[in-house]
Order: structure tokens, then sequence, then C-alpha cells
């Protein structure tokens, strides 16, 4: 699959450049908080970009390049050998100038600072040209912007040896071969450039690694480029590692996709989901607000810090518009307690607090389904499907009122067995009781409201009305992964998901290929979304289903494989398999946190496919 952007990231500190990894124009820039404090690095060798030879990323935060004069043809007469590194401090670049002959004379870095809000650069409407101050000085030039609410950000680059700034680019003279360091510090208001201890990172990437080799070893490069993005996405935080969801837009917290991956790395990396569970607890909703939508007991749906959030201007301060982050919040503490009794002990105001919105807020009716009412002005669908057109009728109208969507009803069921049992390690035997039952009668409702017997799977969902939403979507398998789906029907759930309809043979559409609104390039009408895709085959395993989990776990590392860096995208199009690699989504995320932990997720499904594989042989 094509890979349009060159990324590398460590901790807040993000790169984002062209294939090439060049930073000249568009979404291109060096990126923290929200912020683009470059949105111009390009080097020159007397004034043309030099041609790379060979581009290798030796970890997610560090690029190796080799290259050349421009149209250096069958004869290079100037090398180039570069290491660029992000160490979360700052950004480093160090350059080997080589002369094989006495042509090149001038090495340029040409550079611009616009500190453009990340929302601005995905399309918000355009704000009032920033002052940027730009000072030079001996091996240094500095840009500097004072934000709207008084906040001072400045990108520091200095250089070794010192360059002369020409007001557009630091310049050096090439009389001979050259070796050029230069560091950019991305700061905040008072904070002064410091260093990163390098072996450190290094050390923790190698507690990122396999612990085992898959039998087959592309499978296990597949495996291992997972590991090195899901520790390449994480930032640090006082309450621990909280993983981003993905680059470049959606480097913040946000719940449901940071509970999804804390549920996933749970088995693996425990430390993740412990700082995933405690983040979201400290900034747990206390009160009502009409804007942001917080509400007492909720857990946010996203958060951000730059300037536009900052003056108020979007509402991610943080933004609380989803149904589906607190119970996952829930039932990632009950999983975390089974494992230490402490954790829901710490958290219990927490995940009592979670609960009680659960049965009151949360189920505006009180018919025991968790609900949403759109948001006009934010989110509209606060679902993982969020996309404006993504909740309708099988007559094509959209979805209103107080709506139910499937697979939250799973995660509702999940998260009350949770309560139930942490209530009973806290000698509560009274409320253990309560969510127990009231577990078991939301498992009877679901069935009964949500199953569509003509078509042997559930609906995906309920209007404000109670009118059940008869499309065929990926939700109702994904939902399997929770264990609502009474026994009996997970097999034909199962069927249905893996029908002409639904399955590409890369994995399952998000929407059925008759179905109204079907479109196989859309965000969530008709595309495949790995990690939906993956929480469907854990559902099958669940249900002891091996060989179709396997077959769909299989499927998703073969399109890893296909992959030049060999990650799974955000998402990919919903056109069917057939002999060359599957169709990539334009505007995808790559890496993003949910599909960097598949691999890790599915890798023991593996080997129930292999077998059969090998029966059928």
């Amino acid at each position: 699959m094509l890979s349009s952007r060159g990324v590398l990231k460590e901790n807040e500190l993000y790169w984002v450049g062209d294939g090439q990894y060049v930073v000249t124009e568009g979404e291109a820039g060096l990126y923290r908080r929200d912020t683009r404090f470059l949105s111009l690095y390009e080097w020159q060798l007397d004034g043309e970009r030099p041609q790379p030879l060979v581009q290798h990323l030796r970890y997610p935060w560090w690029l190796h390049e080799v290259s050349g004069n421009a149209n250096l043809g069958y004869t290079m007469h100037t090398g180039l050998e570069r290491d660029l590194t992000l160490t979360g401090a700052a950004l480093h670049d160090r350059v080997r100038v080589t002369r094989y002959r006495d042509v090149a004379r001038e090495l340029r870095l040409r550079l611009a600072a616009d500190f453009k809000d990340m929302f601005e650069v995905r399309g918000w409407p355009a704000q009032p040209p920033r002052d940027v101050r730009v000072t030079s000085g001996e091996g240094r030039v500095e840009f500097t912007y004072t934000a709207q609410d008084g906040l001072v950000v400045r990108a520091l680059v200095e250089t070794s040896p010192p360059a002369r700034w020409d007001g557009e680019a630091l310049v050096w003279d090439v009389t001979g071969d050259l070796d050029v360091s230069v560091t950019v510090h991305a700061l905040q208001g008072d904070e002064s450039p410091r260093e990163a201890d390098v072996a450190a990172i290094e050390q923790d990437y190698a507690r990122w690694t396999p612990a085992t080799t898959l039998a087959d070893a592309r499978d296990t490069e597949v495996l291992t480029r997972s590991l090195q993005d899901l520790r390449s996405l994480l930032f640090w935080t006082p309450q621990g590692p909280f993983p981003a969801a993905g680059i470049p837009w959606f480097v913040a917290p946000f719940g449901r996709d940071s509970l999804i991956m804390a549920h996933l790395l749970l088995p693996h990396h425990p430390e993740v989901a412990l700082g995933v569970a405690r983040y979201l607890a400290a900034r747990q909703g206390v009160k009502h607000d009409d804007v942001t939508l917080e509400e007492p007991g909720k857990i946010l749906h996203e958060e951000r810090n730059g300037e536009l959030t900052r003056t108020g201007r979007t509402q991610h301060r943080p933004y609380y518009g989803t149904v589906d982050a607190t119970p996952l919040f829930v039932w990632l503490c009950g999983e975390l307690a089974k494992r230490d009794p402490a954790v829901g002990a710490e958290l219990a105001p927490h995940w009592q607090a979670a609960l009680t919105w659960m049965e009151t807020i949360g189920d505006a009716d009180g018919d025991l389904l968790l609900e949403y009412t759109p948001d006009e002005d934010g989110i509209r669908n606060q679902v993982w499907k969020d996309s404006g057109d993504s909740t309708f009728f099988e007559t094509g109208e959209d979805a209103e009122g107080h709506i139910a969507v499937v697979e939250v009803q799973g995660y509702a069921y999940a998260a009350y067995l949770a309560g139930a049992d942490l209530y009973e390690a806290a000698g509560d035997a009274g409320r253990a009781a309560h969510y127990r039952d009231l577990a078991g009668r939301l498992r009877a409702v679901f069935h009964e409201k949500f199953w569509w017997p003509e078509r042997g799977t559930y609906v995906h969902g309920l209007g404000g009305d109670k009118r059940p939403m008869r499309v065929l979507v990926s939700n109702a398998p994904h939902t399997l992964w929770t264990g609502i789906v009474p026994e009996e029907h997970a097999a034909s759930v199962t069927a249905v998901a893996l029908s002409e309809e639904l399955w590409t043979g890369w994995g399952i559409r998000t929407l059925g290929a008759r179905e109204p609104r079907y479109n196989p390039v859309s965000y969530h009408n008709g595309s495949v979304w790995p990690h939906d895709t993956a929480l469907a085959a854990l559902g099958m395993a669940r249900y002891g289903l091996t060989e179709e989990a396997g077959r769909v776990a299989r499927a998703l590392y073969d399109a890893a494989r296909w992959a030049a860096d060999a990650r799974l995208p955000e998402l990919f199009a919903g056109f069917e398999r057939e002999d060359g690699p599957p169709v990539p989504y334009p505007a995808a995320c790559h890496p993003q946190g949910w599909d960097a932990v598949l691999p890790v997720a599915l890798a023991h499904l593996l080997p129930a496919q292999e077998a059969a594989r090998a029966a059928a042989d």
C-alpha cells in the first residue's frame, strides 16, 4: 500500500513530512501540543533538494538517510548521510556532506514557522496572520509567537558549526567535507532547552519487542513494527504512559480509543492500561456543561490544548461527546483490579461515579439501554462510527433523538459485570448483586430489541422512537467481543460477518455492500477498519469459533504484510480482495493507535489458522 507521509514521534514531539520526510507544504510540520512549530524544513544542496537513495527507520523516532546531489544519474558528486531523531525534548538532525568532486558550493536548510493550531491545519477557518518574530545570532535562529491567551511559543534552532541566516534559510559554505548538527527546541512559556537520554529511550524500546517469534518471519516483522509503533505513540503524563490515537491528527488523549487500546494491551503492557485508567479518572466529569457535554461521572472523549481550544473556540477542553468511553472505563477498572485489587480500591470513586452515570444520565429514558443524543454543535454520532452520516435506517433516514447503538450495549453489559466484581471485592455484596442482576436484565432486553431474525444478526441500533435500524453493519460481530451475545447466536452473527456482503477478504466492511449509503471509499459506510474487524475476531474466539477467528486474524496480518512499512492503517477501502494489496483510504492515520495494537492482540489466533491451512493441504 502507498504511504504519503513520513512520520516520527517521541513523547509529545512529532514530525509529519511528505513521503520523503520533507516538510514543505500541506499538513507537514514539526508539532507539539496541537501546535505546528515549524511549517518548513527542507535541505538544499546548491539550491536543489538532495536525491534520497535510501531512507530507513531505525526506530519510529529515528530516520537514517543516505542521499546525493539532485539529478545524480550514474555518478554522484556529493553525498549526504543523515540521522534525524526526535528525543521528545528536541529534534536533532546530523548531516555529513562528502564531496567526491569539487562541485557543491552551498548547503542550505530552509525554515519557517507559522505556529498554527492543529485544527487550522485540518481545515478550521483561516485565522488572522500570526505575528511571528524571527531573531538570529551566532549559531542560532529563533521563531517566536505570542498566542491570543498570552502563551509564548518558540522554535529555537541551534547549529554547529554556526550557519548564517539569510532570512529564509540557514546557510553553510561547502569547501570540503562537512559535518553539520541542527537541534530544534519546541518551547512553551518559560521552558528552557533540555537534553534527553537517548540511551534510555533505546533501552525502553528494548522492552517493546515480541515475546515470541511467530512461525512466519514476515508475521514477526508485522508484530515487531506493531510493538515499536505502540511505544512511539506513548506520551508521558503524571498519571503514567498514555497512548496517542494516531498521527497526524490525533496525537492527543482520547477516551474511547485509548480505552480499547488499554484493554488489548493489558496482558502485555499493564502499565499502559493503568496509565490510561488513572489519566481518564483524573479528568472524569464532575459538573454539567452544555457546551463540552461534561456530566458527573462521564469519561472524556477528546482533550486538546492548542490555541483555539485554550481561547474557547473549540469544545475540546476536554470534550465529553461520547457514550461509550464510560462503560469501557468501568470494564477496564474491573480487569485491572483482577490483576491488582489495590487498583480497584484506588479507582473506586471513579468507577462508582461512572456506573451511576450509566444508570441515570446515560440511560435517559430508563429502558436499560445506553443512549446518546446527537450534538449538532459537536460530534453528531457519539460512538466509534462518529461521522455524521454513519447512523441511519434502511430507508436512508438519519436516526434522531436518544440513539442506542448495538456495540455500546455490549460495553455496558461488560461494565455492569465488572461493577459486580468490583463491589464484591470491596465487600459490598448488595451492590454486587444489583449489578449482576442489571447485566442479566440488559442482556435480555438487548436480544429482544436488537435481534434481527430475518438476517440472523443484530440491527445497528434503535432510534429515538425505539425503531430498529435494520442495516447490515460490522458493529454486530464487533459486539461479540463483549460477551453480551447469547451463546446460541454467536455462530450466526459470525456467519453473517463472513458473508459476501460484509467480508472483503481483508476484513469486515463497516456497512453491507447492498445497503443505502454504501461506498467502499467512505469513512464509515463501506470501508474496513482493522480494529473493528479485530474485535470481531477476538469475539469469535471468545465463543469458541477459533477457525473463523483465525481466518480474520490471518487476513489482517496479510494486509499489514502488503505495506512497505508492515503497518496496518487506520482504515482501508472496502473493495474485494484480489491478487494485490488492499486499496488504501487516502486520509487514513498512519500509524494509528487502534491498529498498532492489533498484531499484538491477534498473534495468538494465528496458530489456529495456520493449523487449519496445513490440514487443508
